[in-house]
Formats: C-alpha cells, structure tokens, sequence
C-alpha cells in the first residue's frame, strides 16, 4: 500500500510517461490535485464523474474550470494575459465560473422572478477579465450541437466572433453605466423570449409545488422522501438522480450541522426527513449533498463547499470568510442582483465540513446549454445566442461592478478605468474567448474515451 502511494505521487509530480503529452500531463495533474480528498473519500462517484465529464466539450468544461484558473494565472502559459487589467482590477470578486449553465431564475422574497447567477462554488478574488472570458468561451462551447459532440469545434468563426464581441460589449455597456451613475437593472420578463420562456416555467412549476412533488410522497398522513433511481442511469453508467436513506449516524451528524441554521429559520419548523442526493453537477459531482424536509411543507438543499479556485496573485489580508460555505454564501449575497434572491440561502457545519444551504423550490430553474446549442444551429433563432451573450455579459459587469472589492472599493471604480472607452476590449474578449474555447475542445478531444479514473484516483483509493 505504502508503495502504491508513494508510485502514485511519483506519476502525479513526473507525469504520466514520456509518449504523453506536457499538455495532457498538466490536464491529468491538475484533474488529480482538484479530486484528490474526494477520491480518497469516495472514488466512485469521483469515477463517476470523469466519465460525466468526458461525454461533450461544455460538461468537460463545467468539470475543469481549476484548469482554466491556473492556465491564466502567472503561473500558466497556455493563455495569453490581458492587455486590460492591473493590480486593483485583479482583486474584483469573482462568480469565478459565470458559464452559462451557472445562470437560472430566482424568485425574490416580494415573490419577483428574475435571472442571475447561481453557483459560487468557485467563488473568490481575481482578475475581472478572467470572468469575462470565462464567460464567452462558455457561451461558444454550449453553441454547438449538442447532439453531436464532435462537432464543437465546427462553429463558424464568425458566429463565435459575434458571440464573444457581445459578452465583451454588453460587459462594457454595463461598467460604463455604472460609472455614470446609472442604476443596474434586474433581468427579469421581457429581456429575452429565451429568459422569458426560463422564468414562465419556473413560475408554473414552483406554483404547483413541482419540487416536492418530484422527490416525495405522503404515506399514512406522513410525508416521505422518494429513494432509488429518479432518473434512470445514463447508458455510461453515470447515476443522474438518485436519492438514498441516511443511516441514524449520518442523520444525527447532520441534524446537529443544520440546529443553528433552523434556529435561524424558524418558519421552517423542525426536521422531518433526509435523503442523500446523488447526480447533481459535474466539477461537485462528487460533493455531499441532501435534500431536507422541514415541517413546513418545504425541501431545502444541503451542499458540501470546499475552498474556491486558486489563482496565484498577491494577498492584501488573511481570508474574510470563516468556511468555504461562508464564502460561497457571503459572494452569492454580493454578486446576485438581490440579496433576497434566495430568503432560505444560509452555511450548515459538521466538523471540518461545512455546507452551503438554499430553497430546493421549483422557483429556482437553469439555463441549459443544450437550448443555446439549439437555436444557435437555427438559422432563424442563432442570433437569441448573440442577445443572450449581450444579456449575460452585462450580468457580470453588474456584479462585479456593484461588489467591494478585496480593497474595499466598488469593482466599476477599479474596472471602468481599465476598460476606458471600451474600444478593443470586446475585441480582445473575442480574441481570447475562441482561444480558451479551442483549448477546452481541444483538452476533451484528447481524453475522451480514456480510463481517466485509473489516471486521477490514486492506487490506494480505488
């Protein structure tokens, strides 16, 4: 045993073997420092998830947004640096993984629907214009159809230029309003058909209490948590929705995790029950997660945080956050359009692990790349992509924008002077974006279809 591990963190600092290539090595390396505690703690749904994460480019890149982070920072060389950005600018609080799928609808504590981001796992200080590109690669990655895989790297050029152009202008349009003054406004109905149809359906399901519906059910005057396969597994094996009982230990480790934050909750009432919820995401596919029914008729969700992405710039000051959650929480409260978007969302801990709590409500629906891939191989609905693009990049200059920074300024004061008028940042975004859209096409080509568990688990761990 010893010598397997000691084997296996020889391969990890020496890489895989000269016929493999430096960028395969970095990739493999990098996938394995990011799951190493998972794997060690639960190697097959880390399996599980490298299986996920090879069936097309976006999921590969949902999966990999560490490599990405260290492929911009100072110490990467695969992504050529901004000629937009400077120390304070690089200091903006981060969404830190704004793709598209990363967005959905919400509906305010004054029953509002609107649309903003939805994941802050990722979340901490960098550079904005790492955010941006981000951003507009996701956007290129999702364009392409998604029921044929291999033809990601087909989109035309000149739609993924009009793509990426409008994530870079609807950003400068934004930090450019805020400069002068102007008030954000939500996303809300009317902004895009595409957001319009999101939010409509959000609404209707989140009415009709589709979310307890779905995962529930009333036995002998007692409502029950459904367990087994929801959705039936995928033909590569990946579990998509299961839910599964908690032993009395597990259940006792985590009532005593959510007894403060019910406390501050108490129109929720008490625990009823718990279930283990497995299949969600794909970079957390493998994070604890449950699902909670409270007394009040009501599901919350209950989601392992760890550390966000590390990117190797100079630190001011000690961390502010107390837990990953806390972080998670404290730059969703920041970077959403209201802090109210979600009144249940709140930090749960067990020991060294501490969970990021939210409303499990219908209410709450993402945006799904498949759809962008949709209208953007129709020749009549392509141009909703470029509108969604414009939308969206304005979402992001809005919230960095209107968030203190790490140096306790808002971002707009720290990014308008940067960006100037504009001119050539958009460009540049388009420049980059395709760039860092290639690479993600490029990194999923060279690994599909390899045993990439046998590769990222390590020995003792399988």
């Amino acid at each position: 045993m010893f010598w397997c591990a000691v084997r296996w963190w020889l391969v990890f600092l020496l890489g895989c073997g000269s016929a493999a290539s430096a960028r395969e090595d970095f990739v493999i390396n990098t996938l394995a420092e990011d799951n190493y505690l998972w794997a060690m703690r639960d190697p097959q749904l880390v399996a599980l998830k490298l299986v996920k994460m090879q069936r097309d480019p976006f999921i590969w890149m949902r999966g990999t947004p560490i490599v990405y982070w260290h492929d911009i920072s100072d110490a990467g060389e695969a992504r050529t640096p901004t000629r937009f950005g400077d120390a304070a600018s690089s200091r903006v609080l981060l969404v830190a993984d704004p793709h598209p799928e990363n967005i959905g609808s919400f509906r305010a504590g004054d029953g509002s629907m609107l649309i903003d981001w939805n994941d802050f796992d990722s979340s901490g200080y960098g550079p904005f214009e790492g955010d941006v590109r981000r951003l507009a690669a996701g956007m290129i990655v999702a364009s392409h159809d998604a029921a044929k895989p291999e033809t990601a790297g087909d989109v035309d050029p000149a739609f993924q230029d009009a793509i990426a152009h409008a994530v870079g202008a609807g950003y400068v349009a934004q930090i450019q309003a805020l400069a002068a003054g102007q008030a954000a406004m939500p996303v809300t109905t009317g902004a895009a058909k595409y957001l319009d149809k999101l939010l409509a359906k959000a609404q209707a399901n989140g009415d009709a209490g589709k979310d307890l519906a779905d995962v529930s059910e009333v036995v002998d005057g007692t409502r029950v948590f459904l367990t087994g396969d929801l959705d039936p597994i995928a033909p590569d094996g990946v579990i998509e929705g299961r839910l599964t009982s908690v032993d009395p230990i597990e259940r006792a480790r985590m009532e005593q995790a959510l007894a403060p934050y019910l406390a501050q909750h108490p129109e929720l009432g008490t625990l009823v029950a718990l279930a283990r919820d497995i299949g969600s995401g794909v970079s957390s596919y493998a994070a604890l997660r449950y699902l909670a029914l409270v007394s009040a008729d009501r599901i919350i969700e209950i989601k392992e945080e760890r550390d966000g992405l590390i990117v190797p710039l100079p630190r001011l000051q000690a961390a502010e956050w107390s837990s990953p959650a806390a972080r998670a929480i404290d730059a969703q409260h920041r970077l959403q359009f209201r802090r109210d978007n979600d009144v249940l969302a709140g930090v749960a801990g067990e020991g060294t692990l501490t969970f990021r709590v939210q409303d499990h409500a219908s209410y709450q629906r993402g945006v799904n790349a498949s759809d962008i891939g949709d209208l953007a191989i129709d020749p009549a609905k392509s141009g909703q992509v470029v509108e969604l693009a414009t939308i969206f990049g304005g979402m992001l200059a809005r919230a960095h924008g209107n968030t203190l920074t790490e140096d306790g300024v808002l971002g707009w004061t720290v990014i308008a002077p940067v960006i100037g008028d504009g001119s050539g940042f958009a460009d540049e975004v388009s420049t980059m974006a395709r760039a860092d859209a290639a690479q993600v096409i490029a990194d999923w080509q060279m690994v599909r279809g390899e045993d990439l568990a046998a590769r990222v688990i390590p020995p003792g761990a399988r």
